[in-house]
């Protein structure tokens, strides 16, 4: 059974190698190819034995072999969903660098692989058995695909929750810079600079959209990309206000003074609903740590002194 275990891992990982490997060089084979379908025939040089062999070969291979699709369904399905969703979910938990994707691709795959290895290395150095080995496993898969998603997640949780609190006070901000005068882009530059210790998250959203700005995209579209990085609500509620008010040309000072009331009425309810929550939660820590040690010091000496009381006379 171990030995088929091992044989499988091996096969299974020998065929991932080899499909990436097939998949690499469809992909550079695929301009040349164009290239002399563009040109002709007629243009190409003449050919030697070993060129014949090799396109000959070449057929043959792509006849009895996986032929990928179409450079164009390829790139569709590369581009698709899944690729948009992992993308999205790197820039909500603020991992913009070049090579982001692509390291979190290696390690979504990578890290099942090390950790099914480590886990049989580990069973056979224990000497489980081998259904035992087999759980350790199967667990340890589960583990390395799930693990890197959780993490993910729970980073952009906390950067989340990060710019929901800082929100309102960089709205007050916002509010004072608009009414002194400021525009709007030197208003997100303040916000920027105020903000760079307090909420680290909230200062590097604005500056983004700040950048955005004066590299030319359209303020609406900066403000919709803001919305979309973030996956916040109240600040997807703060972009439409500010397009709306773009495009209806009222006051500025006064949506953005009722928007911040608005969200500072909703943190504190918000505060207020946790603060509720906590009686409920604290039942379990009562029930399951506390009242067993209570009883165990108020009841404990009681019970003691009645069996010394009762053992006697029942030996009687």
């Amino acid at each position: 059974m171990i030995l088929l275990i091992s044989l499988s891992v091996f096969l299974a990982t020998t065929a991932a190698a080899a499909g990436v490997y097939w998949f690499l060089e469809a992909r550079k084979e695929s301009l040349p190819r164009r290239l002399k379908e563009v040109v002709g025939a007629s243009d190409a040089p003449a050919e030697g034995g070993l060129e014949s062999a090799g396109r000959w070969f070449d057929k043959i291979r792509s006849r009895f072999s996986f032929k990928p699709k179409a450079d164009s369904e390829l790139l569709e399905v590369l581009s698709g969903k899944e690729l948009a969703g992992a993308r999205l979910l790197l820039n909500q938990a603020g991992i913009r660098s070049a090579g982001a994707y692509h390291n979190y691709l290696v390690i979504r795959w990578v890290l099942p692989v090390a950790l099914v290895v480590l886990a049989m290395a580990g069973g056979k150095i224990a000497g489980v058995t081998t259904r035992s080995l087999f759980l350790m496993v199967l667990s340890a898969g589960i583990v390395g695909f799930l693990l890197p998603d959780f993490v993910l997640r729970k980073k952009i949780r906390k950067r989340q929750e990060e710019i929901t609190d800082s929100l309102p006070d960089g709205l007050d901000l916002l509010v004072v810079c608009v009414e002194a005068g400021l525009g709007l882009n030197a208003a997100f530059v303040k916000i920027t600079e105020e903000f760079r210790l307090s909420s680290p998250a909230l200062s590097e959203e604005f500056d983004v959209v700040n950048r955005e700005m004066v590299a030319g995209k359209p303020r609406q579209e900066a403000l919709r990309a803001l919305s979309e990085r973030t996956g916040v609500e109240e600040v997807k509620s703060l972009v439409a206000m500010l397009i709306q008010t773009e495009k209806l040309g009222t006051s500025l000072a006064q949506s953005l003074r009722v928007h911040s009331d608005s969200l500072r009425m909703r943190r504190r309810q918000k505060a207020e609903e946790a603060a509720a929550k906590t009686t409920i939660k604290l039942v379990f820590p009562l029930v399951f740590l506390l009242f067993p040690a209570l009883f165990i010091v108020i009841l404990g000496p009681g019970i003691i002194h009645v069996i010394n009381v009762l053992m006697p006379t029942m030996h009687k």
